[in-house]
């Protein structure tokens, strides 16, 4: 194959993969001027599990101004009892994080119910407690026994369980070992029946890492870390430039 009709090679699949960029992937490859050397981005995927579990819930009463110092101890006590809640199922009371007191101020309505005046009629008290360790069905029983705080009078104003994988340091280097793994496939399938071949690697850069529900295509710029799934998938893509060799 001449030069020329590489070129025009290049550029299909340049168009390619500009259509198949909206299903799945990236791919990417150019050439030099002079033809010397190939530029491809590779990627690579693959399911992971979560190993570590957390739970937020937040908590709240009404105060007045005149039962406010109550209502603040009273919402402590409350937070005594998701520590006990948390360790009679199994969990360390060192696991649990209990955020700072915030006290929103309620104010006085306009008669008619046209906005508020500045005179302050009470107080929302909130707390927000954080539970986090890596024996996962453990956190999420959090979720599915919260009754038994309910039957205490401990209602929480929202909750949610959230799921991490704490190894990506670990794990990084072999995904962008395979992603450059993968460009040098892409690199050679485009490289085929030509007069030239795939040479050494004269320079890589590495891209965002995608952490994703599964079968998940929300993917962003600055990469996405989905935390509602305990299975996820990760990706990572390495854009390589190779030599090309006649």
């Amino acid at each position: 194959m001449t030069f020329k009709n590489f070129l025009i090679l290049t550029g299909i699949v340049g168009v390619a993969f500009i259509i198949g960029l909206t299903v799945h992937g990236a791919f990417l490859a150019s050439r030099t001027d002079d033809g010397s050397m190939i530029t491809v981005t590779g990627s690579t995927k693959m399911r992971i599990t979560s190993d570590m579990g957390k739970w937020v819930a937040s908590f709240s009463r009404s105060a007045t101004p005149v039962t406010l110092k109550q209502e603040i101890e009273a919402i402590g006590r409350d937070m005594d009892k998701v520590r006990a809640f948390a360790v009679s199922l199994g969990l360390d009371a060192a696991s649990v994080t209990v955020l700072p007191i915030s006290t929103d101020p309620v104010y006085e309505p306009i008669a008619g119910g046209y906005g508020t005046t500045q005179n302050v009629i009470g107080y929302v008290v909130r707390q927000e407690v954080r539970i986090e360790n890596k024996d996962i069905e453990k956190v999420e029983r959090l979720g599915k026994e919260t009754k038994k705080l309910i039957d205490q009078g401990v209602v929480p104003q929202f909750q949610r369980t959230e799921y991490f994988y704490t190894q990506l340091d670990a794990l990084r280097p072999r995904l962008f070992a395979d992603a450059t793994s993968d460009a040098r496939m892409r690199a050679a399938a485009i490289a085929s029946g030509t007069e030239v071949e795939v040479g050494e690697l004269r320079s890589a850069r590495t891209g965002i890492i995608q952490i994703l529900a599964p079968n998940s295509t929300d993917i962003s710029d600055y990469g996405s870390y989905d935390t509602t799934t305990k299975e996820k998938d990760i990706s990572a893509t390495v854009t390589v430039t190779f030599e090309l060799e006649d």
